[in-house]
């Protein structure tokens, strides 16, 4: 794939430029207290993944955000147990900040466990802007995040997400730009 078309590149974190070591296991059964705090009559059978929190944001809007980032920011920290790079997109990255295209993070994982990794692998300093969980009014694949890294007099069809979920390209689709999957190229 030519980039060339591509003046902002939006990448995805976990999956796309590292695989973080959490034991995710533990998000599905610790989010339900969480979900049934808003929602008494919440049936856990009724979801599958992390694709359906943007509803319950809103849905139930900023107080639910606030406790979700909270709990996203614990379960991160306390479950985390390391990272491992994934040397392809590392080396798009690096092409990519050499061709001088203007670099963006755009995660669903908290700042706090992000940033390090980004200091320790060297790379913090490639992204115009890094936006986490923290940062956001809905996550992906709400487009509601593309607000906090859209330069309005850049063209929509100057960006590129590059991503590895359903999340991510639902994110492209609905902010109305290009989407590559990282497995892909």
């Amino acid at each position: 794939m030519t980039f060339d078309q591509y003046s902002h590149i939006i990448f995805d974190f976990d999956e796309t430029l590292v695989t973080l070591k959490i034991h995710w296991s533990f998000w599905h059964q610790d989010i339900i207290p969480l979900i049934k705090k808003y929602e008494t009559d919440f049936d856990p059978q009724t979801y599958l993944d992390m694709s359906f929190i943007h509803h319950y944001v809103e849905k139930y809007g900023p107080n639910f955000l606030k406790d979700f980032v909270e709990f996203e920011k614990k379960l991160e920290q306390d479950h985390y147990y390391g990272y491992i790079k994934i040397e392809k997109s590392l080396n798009l990255l690096e092409k990519l900040k050499q061709d001088d295209k203007q670099l963006y993070l755009l995660t669903s994982n908290c700042r706090e466990v992000v940033e390090p990794i980004l200091e320790e692998v060297q790379i913090k300093n490639y992204f115009k802007k890094i936006v986490t969980v923290n940062d956001v009014e809905n996550l992906k694949p709400s487009a509601a995040p593309f607000k906090l890294i859209r330069e309005i007099e850049i063209a929509k069809e100057n960006y590129l997400m590059i991503g590895d979920s359903k999340n991510d390209s639902g994110f492209a689709k609905q902010a109305g730009i290009a989407y590559l999957d990282v497995r892909e190229f």
